[in-house]
């Protein structure tokens, strides 16, 4: 996957409107039960981005979509790197590359 801010985020904001995003409702699912006890995760910010980068993911890896449990691993990821463009270049190393 290519390290590149413009492609990241044309597949948060630019996903076409006339078709559901798969994976979304399961992701909106998780987001409140990903560390609920951690007060980074109570952060409204933090969860928008674990959102942002789990859609981007599903997205681009369609056939993969999304899994319960990608919520934790990116959540570990969201909490040590700086930019989410970082955050879904080393979750997509992860899941497809170890496959995981």
């Amino acid at each position: 996957m290519e390290l590149n801010e413009k492609y990241y985020a044309d597949l948060i904001s630019n996903y076409p409107e006339n078709i559901d995003s798969p994976a979304e409702k399961q992701i909106n699912l998780d987001l409140d039960r990903t560390f609920p006890l951690d007060p980074f995760f109570q952060d409204k910010k933090n969860i928008s981005k674990l959102k942002n980068i789990l859609l981007a993911f599903s997205r681009r890896e369609s056939t993969i979509g999304y899994c319960q449990g990608f919520n934790f691993i990116v959540g570990k990821i969201l909490k040590v790197c700086q930019t989410e463009v970082i955050k879904i270049f080393i979750f997509n190393i992860f899941i497809l590359k170890l496959k995981i």
